[in-house]
């Protein structure tokens, strides 16, 4: 046991990126296209190849019976804001700009609701992979949200690397929601009359889907990165029908919320279909993932959005972090297999990197995701490294894995929970007291990765 901690950590060092092999995918294309598809709090148990129950997502599930499942995936963190900054910048938690949704002190003030609030913004230095991705060579877009600008104008997505972007920002409230009133068409802000006053005519999954596909068909002929963010299915669960769930016995929350989710499987058939129509679709990676663990905020009776693990959205258990996460490359000889390589957000970044052959002296906390995709669980998962960290009141809580083990504190003074996933995924036994080798490694990970950040002051020492 000493000897496996004594090896030198993954998750704390950064390593440069500079090219990588894009034809390892089986992609005929030297570049190819990438679509990055994700969904808002979407529990890792609410899609059919990941077990669910209840909720009917066919198209997904054709997606993971062409392309690798990865069967311990992560998000970056366990709240929205983070977990895409994650992914954008190839930084964890403990090194990114963005580390909750609201910042303690600094940032732009703003309002939500009746609090004033201060949300944090990428900054004019925080390069992203759409950054990396149009210097070389491709045409990038986000569809609907971005969820990293805050109250500051300038952190426009057209100012972080987009070359275009229809969707929703933060100061604009009646913007994001599932039937907005306004929406962003790049800079311009434009009124959705059919939705005005409170009327539900156009729902937001199939606002941002149309314009995912106009994209495509426009772009089809050039290397292109398209980021369709979709707000299903986050709350107010306001569904478009729920004539899918009809005769299934179900609360009326939890028809609400499958049909949210079958609605935006039905929307990434829509895709899906355009790029095979295109005739890209050998040509095309896409990406399907979830920003966080499944909410408490849907208020679910029947449905267990997180399947059998511990936790939800904003909590460090694996219920909070884990999401599902499918990749389909142009390689038919991985379609339908599965990936047990421990991977989060900052891998999407470094993995994106390898895929394209971009050129980039970024450094990244993540690892590519290449070798997995010739041959699945050829990456060691065993020295793999993985770090969280989140603010609560006080404080700051954080997490790291390292193999089949995972180390949890969730404030200053807390004291540390061990679980070993292997033989508890569900996080059920604290095991700290049996294993002190571990706790100690794993707690010099948690000094080792974080860095001290203006707008979330740690006011306590910490103690390791």
């Amino acid at each position: 046991m000493k000897r496996l901690f004594q090896l030198s950590t993954l998750a704390t060092g950064t390593s440069i990126l500079l090219s990588g092999c894009a034809d390892a995918t089986g992609n005929s294309q030297a570049q190819p296209n990438i679509i990055f598809i994700l969904a808002d709090d979407l529990g890792s148990a609410d899609v059919g190849a990941y077990g669910s129950e209840y909720i009917q997502t066919p198209n997904i599930d054709r997606l993971a019976s062409e392309g690798l499942s990865f069967t311990q995936a992560y998000a970056g963190a366990s709240v929205s804001s983070p977990a895409r900054c994650t992914f954008l910048t190839g930084l964890h938690a403990g090194h990114g700009r963005i580390r909750s949704n609201f910042a303690r002190q600094g940032a732009i003030e703003g309002r939500k609701g009746n609090a004033v609030i201060h949300r944090p913004n990428l900054l004019p230095q925080d390069s992203t992979i759409a950054n990396v991705l149009s210097n070389n060579g491709y045409h990038t877009i986000l569809v609907n949200k971005w969820h990293v600008d805050g109250f500051d104008t300038a952190a426009h997505p057209l100012n972080r690397g987009f070359q275009e972007f229809y969707g929703w920002l933060v100061p604009e409230h009646r913007s994001h929601n599932h039937y907005p009133e306004i929406r962003y068409r790049n800079r311009e802000q434009y009124a959705i009359d059919e939705n005005l006053d409170g009327k539900r005519a156009l729902h937001c999954t199939d606002i941002a889907t149309d314009e995912a596909i106009d994209f495509i068909k426009r772009e089809k002929n050039k290397p292109f990165f398209l980021f369709l963010t979709y707000n299903a299915p986050h709350t107010p669960l306001h569904a478009k029908s729920l004539d899918a769930y009809k005769d299934v016995d179900l609360p009326e929350k939890d028809k609400a919320y499958a049909a949210l989710v079958t609605h935006l499987d039905a929307a990434i058939g829509r895709v899906l279909s355009e790029v095979k129509f295109a005739g890209i679709e050998d040509e095309t990676v896409i990406i399907f993932a979830s920003d966080n663990g499944g909410s408490t905020e849907a208020q679910l009776e029947k449905i267990r959005q997180n399947g059998a693990l511990r936790g939800y959205k904003g909590q460090l258990y694996e219920g909070g972090l884990r999401v599902p996460l499918i990749i389909k490359t142009g390689d038919k000889k991985i379609a339908g297999k599965k990936s047990d390589f421990p991977t989060y957000f900052p891998d999407l970044f470094a993995t994106l990197v390898d895929l394209s052959g971009a050129h980039t002296s970024l450094k990244t906390d993540g690892v590519s995701l290449l070798p997995e995709f010739k041959s699945p669980n050829s990456l060691d998962a065993s020295q793999r490294s993985l770090y969280w960290e989140q603010y609560p009141r006080q404080g700051i809580a954080q997490a790291a894995r390292r193999g089949e083990w995972k180390l949890i504190k969730h404030s200053v003074q807390a004291e540390y929970e061990l679980y070993n996933l292997k033989t508890d995924p569900s996080e059920t036994t604290n095991v700290a007291l049996q294993y002190p080798d571990v706790v100690s490694a794993l707690a010099t990970e948690l000094k080792n990765a974080h860095t001290e950040s203006d707008w979330w002051p740690v006011s306590e020492k910490i103690i390791y």
